[in-house]
């Protein structure tokens, strides 16, 4: 692998994006042979990591330029995210596998407790508990060290998402099915059950005041719920399928990654549409908001990954 022509040839591309409000700048980014499926960026913002479905995973810096690419895995890397202390990033796969490793690429931990495909990683805030949710329609719960805690069943669909609230109280967990799950984290228990959508959910997210859970779906709305899984706001009838969503760190928007390849980004709480980004040429399978809430990412199937500054 070299890494090193990766830095010295990367292809970093500017071009303007239209918007309903300004015209907000975009980067390019890329690096990978096939499809970028997720997006994760360091707690302190200075890096970008994306998951392909070459096996790969990209390390940008906050100026776009790669830093690193990186073989965690032979089969396609489905999932990532960086520990809440930005030491180490997990990866989900389709060889089945969890892999925790280091922004420098060293692997650490390997777990194979799934049966099949693993299609989303989450790190509880405190960054004890490591959660992944696969195809085998269950979801793992492992420290950082790789020993398995517990084995939650109970989802009736493969697992497309999970993700832990801020205050680490709760695990909200999407499957391709038609519900949103809340679990507990004292005892893993269920606490809420939500038929949230009337076709497969796509994926799920929690606001940064652990306040509101988000669901997209196939059925191609977005809908906001309250914690006690009571329906707060509902965008329907988008122009594609919703396949991934994002609240800001202030909570004050929500962005979404469209089949079509758009990216829209929508006002809390009146839902009023802000930003709609067509640069993508495939569909949106991943979008993060930096922690200072200055530019979101975006990862599609047309192998690029784009940075929008200006929001």
């Amino acid at each position: 692998m070299k890494r090193h022509g990766f830095i010295v040839q990367a292809l970093i591309l500017s071009v303007l994006a239209l918007s309903l409000q300004g015209d907000p700048v975009s980067r390019t980014f890329i690096s990978h042979e096939k499809g970028v499926v997720a997006l994760d960026w360091s707690p302190d913002g200075e890096y970008l990591a994306t998951a392909s479905l070459d096996g790969a995973v990209s390390l940008w810096n906050a100026e776009g330029l790669l830093v690193r690419k990186m073989q965690i895995h032979t089969k396609p890397a489905l999932g990532i995210a960086f520990s809440p202390d930005g030491e180490v990033l997990a990866t989900a796969s389709a060889d089945a596998t969890v892999t925790v490793f280091t922004p420098s690429g060293r692997i650490m931990h390997r777990m194979k407790s799934h049966r099949t495909n693993v299609l989303t990683v989450a790190w509880s805030p405190d960054g004890r508990f490591l959660a992944s949710g696969s195809e085998d329609m269950t979801v793992r719960i492992h420290t950082k060290n790789g020993s398995l805690v517990s084995t939650l069943t109970g989802q009736m669909q493969p697992v497309t998402a999970v993700e832990f609230s801020r205050d680490g109280k709760r695990l909200a967990i999407a499957e391709r099915g038609v519900h949103l799950l809340i679990r507990e984290t004292r005892l893993w228990g269920m606490e809420k059950l939500v038929k949230a959508h009337n076709d497969v959910v796509w994926d799920t997210a929690v606001s940064r005041d652990s306040q509101f859970f988000a669901t997209c779906s196939k059925d191609r709305s977005l809908k906001i719920w309250r914690a006690d899984g009571s329906p707060h706001l509902a965008l329907v009838n988008l122009p594609a399928e919703v396949w991934t969503i994002a609240f800001s760190p202030d909570g004050t928007k929500i962005a979404c990654g469209l089949k079509s390849g758009t990216v829209l980004v929508y006002a809390l709480p009146s839902g009023t549409i802000l930003h709609t980004f067509s640069g993508h040429k495939d569909g949106v399978l991943g979008v993060a908001w930096s922690p200072n809430g200055r530019y979101l990412a975006s990862a599609s199937r047309d192998a690029t990954v784009k940075i929008w500054e200006g929001l």
